[in-house]
């Protein structure tokens, strides 16, 4: 069954966030967190400083809607970051399932691994209303502050979402929240970190990401979303910006150009990679445009249905279908293909209802692809969107 869940969650541009991270820590780099001087800054940054990733640290974000049973589900990894809990237009925390679920993941995770809150701030009208007033955000943060302290907590993580033009004001705002909500969670002896879309150096984004740099341990970059679930289809965040389609298509932006413009303002242990391990369906028209927004599917979906079906279906082995969780939905010339420039994989079909459907998504293997490039650029600190979902 199609979940909307990643929709509602990253996407103001695209949602945000629980998530499964890969952290490798840098080997003996020297890094100055004086960022005064950018040309000193890019010059420690060059490539002949990139640090050798050995030691890989595990991080997995977990939704308040789908927490473990036991510890034991998560034993592998090293922090669990607990997403989230959300604040209203006034900065008050609302009492919803983020709230309340608090508790269970306090209770079915183990307090000998890393525990991190997310908070939640995805609405924007609710967010400038927060930006716009001091005493909501210092609201906002004595919460954060007491919830940490309350629960054990060993650090925040702010998801703050804006789908609005990179005004001035607005930018000096979410700096001056940042560095006054920093500066509160570090007197407590906890981390602090952010996400940030991963197309806001390409696109028109209200984050001063240099700025915002010198208040946090680690920034969380989404790299995924480039292609929105309301535009054209295309893969989760391209590897590389040569032409990847049948028609010639080509991006003026890509994976491997977003890492460096990032790697000239943040240093690379303070960076965080995210990948959404899902996919989004589109339906389309007879001119091959997206009829509606596209649905996001989980991969643990694709891979354990519809990529078993198209199997059968390419196979020709259609009496096989009693096997398959699409048996009940028999789609027509189901096929999937590996896109060697993009290095995601995208499927077409044919519904029931007659209507052409392409589904591009990012899977383990891509991700493998992308984290080499990491690799390669001194970035050892990777994510994946969200457990549960692969």
């Amino acid at each position: 069954m199609y979940i909307k869940i990643v929709l509602l969650l990253i996407l103001a541009g695209g949602v945000v966030l629980g998530y499964a991270v890969q952290r490798t820590a840098p080997n003996n780099a020297d890094y100055s967190s004086s960022q005064s001087e950018n040309k000193e800054f890019r010059i420690q940054n060059s490539k002949d400083l990139v640090p050798q990733i050995k030691n890989v640290e595990t991080t997995v974000f977990i939704p308040y809607w789908n927490i473990p049973a036991s510890s034991a589900e998560v034993e592998n990894y090293d922090t669990l970051i607990y997403f989230g809990v959300v604040p209203d237009e006034n900065g008050k925390m609302i009492s919803d399932l983020g709230f309340k679920n608090i508790e269970s993941f306090i209770q079915n995770t183990s307090n000998r691994q890393t525990r991190v809150l997310t908070i939640r701030m995805l609405d924007t009208d609710s967010n400038l209303a927060i930006l716009d007033d001091v005493s909501r955000q210092t609201t906002v943060v004595r919460q954060t502050v007491g919830l940490i302290e309350d629960y054990g907590f060993d650090g925040v993580v702010l998801d703050l979402e804006l789908g609005v033009i990179p005004l001035g004001d607005v930018q000096s705002s979410i700096t001056e929240f940042v560095e006054r909500f920093s500066k509160e969670v570090h007197a407590t002896d906890r981390t602090f970190a952010m996400t940030i879309y991963g197309d806001t150096l390409y696109r028109a984004r209200p984050y001063d990401i240099q700025k915002l740099t010198q208040y946090v341990d680690q920034m969380y970059i989404m790299a995924y979303d480039f292609h929105k679930s309301r535009g054209e289809p295309g893969p989760n965040f391209p590897l590389t910006r040569r032409s990847f389609s049948e028609d010639g298509q080509e991006y003026d932006y890509d994976f491997q150009t977003m890492i460096n413009d990032f790697i000239t303002v943040v240093p690379r242990e303070k960076i965080t990679v995210l990948f959404g391990m899902y996919g989004y369906d589109w339906t389309l028209g007879l001119q091959g445009k997206p009829l509606k927004p596209a649905q996001a599917v989980p991969l643990k979906e694709i891979e354990k249905g519809i990529v078993p079906y198209c199997a059968i279906v390419q196979s020709k082995s259609l009496n096989s279908l009693a096997s398959s969780v699409y048996a009940a939905e028999p789609y027509a010339d189901c096929k999937i293909y590996e896109n060697e420039l993009s290095h995601e994989k995208y499927i077409t079909y044919i519904d029931d209802e007659g209507y052409n459907h392409v589904l591009w998504y990012e899977d383990e293997e891509s991700v493998e692809t992308k984290i080499e490039y990491l690799k390669n650029q001194g970035i050892g600190s990777v994510g994946y969107w969200v457990w549960g979902y692969f």
